[in-house]
């Protein structure tokens, strides 16, 4: 999965006074997501976690000695 950069944030201050205030309508809002882009990625995100938590648990049972789960 390729790492993307956030984009930068504007400088506030003097400068930002100095530009003027910049048009809301144009740019979507930052760090806003809408509700397909969640879905996305909790879709996208769900194969490697539960990947993770798998081999947490087993870790876990590895260490107390019990290599298998007792509830299955």
């Amino acid at each position: 999965m390729p790492v993307q950069a956030a984009p930068a944030k504007p400088a506030t201050g003097a400068t930002g006074a100095a530009t003027g205030p910049t048009d809301a309508s144009d740019a979507p809002p930052a760090n806003r997501l809408s509700g397909t882009e969640i879905e996305e990625l909790a879709r996208r995100l769900l194969d490697p976690v539960s990947r993770l938590i798998r081999a947490d648990l087993r870790r876990g049972r590895e260490r107390g000695g019990r290599l298998h789960d007792g509830r299955r």
